[in-house]
């Protein structure tokens, strides 16, 4: 198991900086990797503005700069693990990920999106597979991972149902892109079952 020092000095668990996952790859966030990102995003605003909270406007590349930033200091701190997706194939960046230490001691969150000219290709499965086998083979302390989709987007809601996680539950949110439904489905694996 990997460790860095955060912030305090003190050790924490952390992730690989790469993760393999099939026909892609996911790489650590850099700010090195800006404009392939400012592309990838670009390209599927259109998709991306409907479900993604953040891509109500199209960012700046000072904004995705910072954003960068920020998640590479997460990571260092152990907090949030962001990585994007490249093609072995093609060496394109084609999506985002990460782990999201939103969500609650002994938890951990998958957030995920695919290029639109990507999708359909099994990306997304195959980031959330690799994403759940690394936080528990990585972080001690998580003993759930949970998948948030909207209720209304049924290409994400079937990621966790192809990976065997149990939909443990529905709960109304409050509607942040023109396609949310305002009910977000809870999709949970346990560790005692990986």
């Amino acid at each position: 198991m990997a460790t860095t020092l955060n912030s305090e000095g003190a050790s924490v668990p952390t992730l690989p900086e790469v993760l393999p996952a099939g026909d892609i790859e996911l790489r650590r966030w850099r700010v090195t990797h800006l404009d392939d990102l400012m592309a990838a995003i670009e390209s599927s605003f259109a998709d991306l503005r409907r479900w993604m909270p953040w891509a109500q406007t199209m960012p700046s590349r000072d904004e995705e700069e910072s954003v960068l930033v920020e998640g590479e200091q997460s990571f260092n701190e152990g907090e949030d693990f962001g990585y994007l997706l490249w093609e072995l194939a093609t060496g394109e960046l084609v999506g985002g990920a990460g782990l999201h230490r939103r969500i609650g001691p002994g938890a951990i969150e998958i957030g995920y999106w695919v290029r639109s000219d990507r999708t359909g290709r099994g990306y997304a499965t195959a980031t959330a597979k690799a994403l759940t086998e690394a936080a528990f083979a990585h972080l001690p302390d998580v003993q759930r991972v949970e998948i948030h989709p909207d209720r209304a987007n049924l290409a994400s809601a079937a990621v966790p149902r192809k990976l065997g996680y149990t939909l443990s539950r529905e709960e109304e949110r409050e509607r942040l892109s023109e396609s949310q439904s305002g009910m977000s489905q809870i999709w949970v694996i346990e560790r005692s079952l990986v």
